[in-house]
């Protein structure tokens, strides 16, 4: 787990954007615009444009027009602009996209939250620190600058960006600066919205495709597997923490329900998660596994058990005939008579499905596997 990544764009855009009664659709973190408008260049200045040569956005499927733009679409006098993760496109200056971008500045670093909503597309900007006012004389800067220096002296918690151990992760603050209406919206899908009159906004996305860990698939396969056993799936260890919502009551972060193995870890050096939001657990950089479940007897606390317990140590293993928690064996003999130990092992006719999928409202889509159990209990994780 990377602790310092921000706080996804779903969490924060359900909890500063959102308005009572308003559902979150998706949402993305963008920095930096072009157009590609008929009669500007990539930088809004008049000139050549995709659409004057021919290339019009509108109806195309989304990435052509981002491919072009890429390859080289824009006029040689724009080539030292920042790249692009956002186009706006259309047909004039005057479509409803380009005129309500113009107040921006094209081809500029700006961190801006986008989010869809069942009543709006909304155009939100970081908010700027506070500023602290200067002490007023040379002894209250002496003063204030001795109080720092000894904060920090005596605050030895690990850091993560902004994020510290032992403190809940914070959202950072956006600003609503634009909105569209839902009736100028005529089409919207993941990455692109196009309005009634053909313009838009197509965002370029890179959604993470899931691999498989070659070396865990190889040392699975080798040492855990029993004879006539096919390897499903293999997962490393998860660095983060458990959250969920167990017997009706939500848990974050999760802890260990029922005994544990007799392991002297350490204790976790971690930032704590943000304050819960179920539906957006995958935007929070502290949070691993999500856990529901009816009951602390079900099958998917029996491995989040493992999980919340040990640190990072465990990982999940997945065969044709059962899926349970590995951990190292050396963690347990200090002179290992395998390579892996097993526990909470579940047969696979007690588990009703593994999927593949995707968690969150957060663009790029965050990869995940879920593993549904026949008890109604299930339990996601992240995948690396």
């Amino acid at each position: 787990m990377i602790f310092s990544a921000p706080l996804g764009p779903g969490h924060v855009a359900r909890q500063q954007l959102c308005r009572a009664g308003e559902s979150l659709v998706w949402a993305t973190y963008r920095q930096t615009f072009h157009y590609a408008v008929d009669g500007l260049d990539q930088l809004g200045a008049p000139g050549r444009s995709l659409f004057g040569r021919g290339l019009s956005a509108v109806g195309r499927g989304a990435g052509d027009l981002a491919l072009t733009v890429l390859g080289g679409g824009g006029d040689t006098a724009d080539d030292n602009a920042p790249a692009a993760d956002h186009l706006v496109f259309g047909r004039s200056s005057g479509s409803l996209a380009p005129s309500a971008m113009s107040r921006f500045s094209p081809g500029t670093r700006v961190d801006r939250l986008w989010a869809l909503t069942s009543d709006r597309l909304v155009v939100a900007e970081r908010a700027a620190a506070p500023v602290e006012e200067p002490a007023k004389s040379f002894l209250g800067k002496a003063i204030g600058f001795g109080r720092e220096v000894g904060k920090i002296l005596s605050d030895n918690r690990r850091k993560y960006g902004d994020h510290v151990e032992g403190e809940p992760v914070t959202a950072p603050a956006y600003e609503v600066v634009h909105e569209f209406p839902r009736a100028q919206i005529a089409h919207a899908e993941p990455g692109r919205v196009t309005f009634t009159d053909g313009s838009g906004v197509e965002f370029l996305l890179d959604s993470p495709t899931p691999v498989a860990d070659e070396v865990v698939v190889r040392e699975l396969t080798r040492f855990w597997l029993r004879p006539g056993e096919h390897l499903v799936l293999g997962l490393p260890p998860i660095v983060a923490h458990v959250g969920g919502v167990v017997g009706g009551a939500l848990h974050v972060p999760w802890t260990a329900s029922g005994p544990m193995p007799s392991l002297d870890l350490d204790k976790p050096r971690w930032p704590l998660p943000a304050p819960p939001s179920p539906p957006d657990w995958i935007d929070d950089p502290t949070l691993g596994y999500w856990l529901e479940a009816p009951s602390v007897s079900s099958a998917a606390v029996s491995l989040a058990d493992h999980f919340a317990f040990s640190l990072g140590n465990a990982r999940l293993a997945v065969s044709d005939q059962r899926v349970a928690v590995v951990y190292p064996t050396h963690l347990f003999e200090a002179k290992p008579s395998s390579v892996f130990t097993t526990f909470a092992e579940i047969p696979r006719g007690a588990v009703r499905s593994v999927e593949n999928t995707y968690a969150g409202c957060s663009l790029p889509a965050r990869p995940v596997v879920r593993l549904t159990f026949a008890d109604g209990s299930a339990l996601t994780l992240r995948r690396p």
